[in-house]
């Protein structure tokens, strides 16, 4: 096994580890206080082909270079490479994901969110914090119409969710409107390309 320490201030790589066929590259990304990792897998496919194994966004606990380094070498070993080595064998590896329908991103939402923010799961809790959770959540899977969603869930008009959401803004617990725009046009051009 080999690993690149590579600096977090170069272009598109801050960290890659190659073991056998497998190869895995990661890009740190500053989001609020820490850092996300963007993770790139390749290797070769059940048919002897080099391909795409695994693309997957995790954030990262540390926030200096040396431990970031140093947390994405054992986060590669226990996970990636293992997950990597096991969907190498899958038949329908390499193939472009098929992206999740409007309907199904709510469908899914809803049934996190009730999972999730169930009266037992929430105990101590502000609703604040709640509405800031329920939105990243939104965020994360591009749920349309988010704030209509948890006005419903929460019992309370559109304008107070919206309200919260501006509170969580204005404290870095939900991202700017315009970070996450870019990180969904650069999603769309990514799929685009693909």
């Amino acid at each position: 096994m080999t690993s690149n320490r590579i600096s977090p201030s170069a272009k598109r790589i801050d960290f890659a580890i190659r073991e056998g066929d497998s190869y895995a590259t990661v890009e740190f990304k500053k989001v609020g206080v820490n850092f996300m990792g963007h993770w790139v897998v390749s290797g070769k496919s059940e048919l002897g082909l080099p391909a795409i194994l695994l693309v997957m966004a995790v954030p990262m606990r540390e926030s200096n270079e040396r431990e970031l380094i140093s947390e994405s070498s054992k986060f590669a070993n226990d996970f990636v490479l293992p997950m990597a080595r096991r969907l190498a064998t899958t038949p329908s590896v390499g193939e472009p994901l098929p992206r999740l329908s409007v309907e199904n991103r709510q469908l899914l939402f809803q049934e996190h969110m009730q999972e999730q923010f169930g009266e037992k799961r929430v105990e101590g809790l502000t609703l604040q914090k709640q509405t800031e959770a329920l939105f990243n959540m939104a965020s994360y899977l591009e749920v349309t119409t988010p704030l209509k969603l948890i006005a419903d869930f929460q019992g309370v008009a559109v304008s107070t969710v919206e309200t919260r959401v501006k509170i969580g803004r204005a404290s870095g617990a939900i991202p700017k409107a315009s970070e996450v725009r870019a990180r969904r046009a650069a999603n769309s051009q990514r799929i685009r390309n693909a």
